[in-house]
């Protein structure tokens, strides 16, 4: 566990650019760091290995403050992914991967074993790529290399700055779900700096996002989604991703106009409503709309052979139903589990403002995924 306790960095001139920071990263979880360019998110990230040295305050791993500890043996024992990848040219590719095992003098017949395990890991072919040198592999895999060379050691912390952010759309992608693949395998405690949001909703077990050398919200992508902390946060998401993100529409967005009918009404004149509309339901209600309940087609076809029924003697009042500010999910649930397939949406005057089917949920759904696929 790393945690930052009141810490800033000052730099000469008096420019403050860490603002008391206290946060805590949690073992074994990806935390993204993410901000506008000047917010402290790459300062911040090298002080956890001491590339950049707090003015004030504490910084711990395991309840150990890193001050007591050598700053050579910190960063050996802390993986290091930068974007520029870093890999020593005149050396091949198992000795790049290999670098700090040795440095570590570990045995020669473990690291190398190490090594072509997690090229394996990563899908290249150590008996085919090993030997090689650094400029014979394309950015993709270079990159690759660059990630397993931070984890040869089986350093517990990797630090991750921008890695992925020069290579095409493509490699970046496929090397964003390997680093998803690999973390639920190795289960690492990763910090990774970035400045795509859409990076890191897809990689972030947590993200934090900072403006001006400060913490401005720090949760899981979900929750930062649906709950952005004020209007910088929904500006630096951005309203695209904002509306994309909603899981669940709006009570209203699910409602279609329900077909009713009065009270008073006989059965015959109930059949021919529900033929013409298309229904096997009807809502009753009174003249200003006022709820009643719900008549169905199977009782009336029960109770029709007495001609002085109406209407009012089939009501069924036992129905569930939901109100306009209620959870969306709530209302979904009472479809799926309605023997009649629709939910009432009642107001808080008992006036009937529509229901909620399985058709019309399936419609609002086909309607968002036309609108995503810009209509094609």
């Amino acid at each position: 566990m790393i945690k930052f306790k009141n810490v800033s960095k000052q730099y000469d001139g008096g420019y403050l650019a860490i603002k008391n920071l206290n946060f805590t990263i949690k073992d074994n979880e990806l935390l993204v760091l993410i901000g506008p360019s000047g917010c402290g998110k790459t300062t911040t990230m090298k002080m956890i290995n001491r590339i950049i040295e707090p003015t004030s305050g504490e910084i711990t791993i395991n309840g150990e403050s890193i001050k007591q500890q050598n700053p050579v043996e910190l960063r050996r024992n802390i993986g290091y992914v930068i974007q520029q990848i870093g890999l020593m040219p005149h050396m091949t590719i198992r000795e790049n991967v290999a670098l700090v095992p040795k440095l570590k003098k570990w045995d020669e017949a473990k690291y190398k074993d190490k090594v072509d395990e997690l090229m394996k890991m990563v899908g290249l072919d150590p008996n085919i790529l090993g030997d090689r040198f650094p400029d014979e592999l394309s950015g993709g895999q270079q990159q690759r290399i660059g990630v397993i060379r931070a984890l040869a050691a089986d350093p517990d912390i990797i630090l991750m700055d921008e890695p992925f952010s020069a290579l095409d759309p493509i490699s970046r992608e496929q090397l964003q779900e390997e680093l998803i693949r690999l973390q639920q395998e190795i289960k690492k405690t990763i910090v990774f700096v970035t400045h795509d949001m859409d990076e890191a909703l897809k990689i972030a077990d947590r993200i934090c996002i900072m403006k001006d050398g400060e913490i401005v919200q720090i949760d899981k992508p979900e929750t930062i989604l649906r709950h952005p902390a004020n209007e910088f946060v929904r500006q630096f998401i951005g309203e695209d991703r904002l509306q994309n993100s909603t899981s669940l529409p709006e009570i209203e967005q699910l409602m279609v106009p329900p077909i009713t009918a009065y009270p008073s009404r006989g059965l015959a004149e109930a059949v021919k409503i529900m033929r013409q509309k298309r229904v096997d339901n009807l809502i009753i209600v009174d003249k200003d709309h006022h709820y009643f309940g719900v008549v169905n087609i199977w009782d009336m076809r029960r109770a029709y052979g007495n001609e002085q029924l109406t209407l009012m003697d089939l009501i069924q009042k036992d129905i569930p139903t939901i109100t306009p500010n209620e959870n969306p999910e709530k209302a979904i649930q009472l479809v799926n589990d309605s023997p009649y397939g629709f939910v009432p949406v009642i107001d808080h005057n008992q006036k009937v403002k529509g229901i909620i089917n399985r058709s019309s949920i399936v419609k609002f759904v086909t309607d968002r995924f036309d609108d995503s696929m810009g209509g094609i």
